[in-house]
C-alpha cells in the first residue's frame, strides 16, 4: 500500500510540476505575445481539442459522478465553442494556423494526459479537477491578452465572449476541488 501512495505521490508531484512549469511559461511568453488572426483561431482550437480530450478521459476514469457531469459539460461546451470557431474562421475567411504556443500547449497537454491515464479513484479525480482549473486559468489568461492586442472588431468581440464561459467552467471546478478537498488554485493573472 505504502508502495501505491508513493507512486501516486510521484505522479501527482510530476504533474503539480509541469502545471508550475507551464504557468512560468505563460508568464514569460504572455507579455510579448503577437499572434496573426489566424494564430489566434489555431490557438483557440488548440484549447477547445486539449479540454475536450481530457474531458473524454475523465467521463470514462473520473469515479466521482459529479467529476463524470462536469467532464460532460466541459466536452459539450468545448464541442460548441469549436464549431463556434469554425463558423468564425470561415466569417474571417481565414484557415487557422497554430502558433508555437499551441505547440508547447499540446505539448504539455500530452504529459499531464499521460499522468492522468496512471491515476484512478479519487486521486485521479483530485488530479484532473485541478488540471482543469490550471488549463483554464491559462486559456483565460491567454485569450484575455490577445483580446487586449487584437485589432480585428470580430475576433476581438469572439475573444471577449469567451471570457465569461472559461470562468464559469473555472468556478465549477473550484466548486468540485472544494467538494473534493484539494487545495491548489492557480490565480487568475488580471491585466
Amino acid at each position: 500500500m505504502t508502495k501505491i501512495r508513493n507512486l501516486t505521490f510521484g505522479i501527482v508531484a510530476a504533474f503539480v510540476g509541469s502545471i508550475l512549469v507551464g504557468c512560468a511559461f505563460f508568464q514569460q511568453v504572455l507579455p510579448g505575445l503577437t499572434l496573426s488572426d489566424a494564430n489566434v483561431v489555431g490557438l483557440l482550437d488548440s484549447i477547445d481539442e486539449g479540454e475536450m480530450d481530457a474531458a473524454q478521459l475523465a467521463q470514462t476514469q473520473a469515479s466521482d459522478p459529479d467529476v463524470q457531469a462536469f467532464a460532460g459539460r466541459v466536452l459539450n461546451e468545448h464541442r460548441d465553442l469549436a464549431e463556434a470557431n469554425g463558423r468564425l474562421a470561415a466569417q474571417l475567411s481565414l484557415e487557422p494556423e497554430r502558433p508555437s504556443l499551441a505547440s508547447h500547449l499540446k505539448q504539455a497537454h500530452e504529459q499531464a494526459m499521460r499522468s492522468l491515464r496512471a491515476l484512478s479513484g479519487a486521486a485521479f479525480d483530485r488530479a484532473y479537477v485541478r488540471y482543469e482549473i490550471q488549463q483554464h486559468v491559462q486559456a483565460f489568461n491567454v485569450l484575455e491578452a490577445a483580446a487586449e492586442s487584437e485589432d480585428n472588431v470580430t475576433l476581438k468581440q469572439e475573444l471577449v465572449r469567451t471570457g465569461p464561459d472559461l470562468l464559469s467552467h473555472i468556478s465549477a471546478a473550484r466548486a468540485l476541488e472544494r467538494h473534493l478537498g484539494s487545495e491548489q488554485r492557480p490565480a487568475i493573472v488580471s491585466r
